[in-house]
């Protein structure tokens, strides 16, 4: 199993860049997912309120 320490501080910096938690979390795996960053961004950027806008569940899940 990789370690995803490096993916989680990437997605502490991203959030602290001002990136929703869904993008935050799918711009630190662009290397996993093959996906360019652009694409990352604009496919999370709906979810960034987690499921029902309730910040509960991470929009990168769903």
């Amino acid at each position: 199993m990789e370690d995803y320490t490096k993916h989680e501080a990437l997605a502490r910096e991203n959030f602290k860049r001002g990136y929703n938690c869904s993008q935050s979390i799918m711009l630190a795996f662009t290397d996993v997912t093959g996906m360019d960053e652009d694409t990352a961004l604009r496919i999370a950027s709906p979810f960034g309120g987690g499921m029902g806008r309730m910040r509960e569940v991470c929009g990168a899940i769903s």
